[in-house]
């Protein structure tokens, strides 16, 4: 079993945890997650981008920052070559950006201020919930075995 905790839901087997249309009527995950296949562990990988849909940093399959904007720095905790918890945060502040943390090899937990193509308002996953758009929010859920989780249009 595999659990992702996003904004305080739990997606557990279920893929396209959080799925947007783009202006050009594409559908395109916010994150994206695989198994390892020798040991079925959930791999990660994210984009983070601001509000005007910079890339600030880029997440490869739950193992490192392969991209960080200069006006940010990473923080990387590991038990030897594994990856714990990834941070992003803005240097000026110090303010968290984008969190991943492994809680054990199947139970990952990411939070962070998201911005989507063609739109002006972030998706923001915190412990206590997820807020999408103008402030709905959604807290404490659960998807299970679903082929999307919340799909944003």
């Amino acid at each position: 079993m595999v659990n992702i905790t996003f904004g305080s839901n739990k997606y557990i087997n279920t893929n396209g945890i959080i799925v947007y249309r783009t202006p050009t009527g594409t559908d395109k995950e916010l994150l994206k997650y695989e198994l390892r296949t020798s040991d079925l562990k959930p791999l990660i990988s994210v984009e983070i981008r601001d509000n005007v849909w910079t890339l600030i940093g880029k997440v490869h399959k739950s193992t490192s920052f392969v991209h960080v904007d200069s006006m940010y720095k990473s923080e990387e905790v590991r038990e030897g070559s594994e990856v714990k918890k990834l941070v992003l945060k803005r240097k000026k502040d110090s303010r968290v950006v984008f969190e991943l943390i492994v809680h054990s090899p199947t139970d990952i937990e990411v939070n962070g201020i998201f911005y989507v193509e063609g739109s002006v308002f972030p998706i923001v996953a915190t412990r206590t919930g997820l807020t999408v758009g103008r402030g709905g929010t959604i807290s404490r859920c659960t998807f299970e075995n679903c082929g999307r989780g919340v799909y944003l249009t």
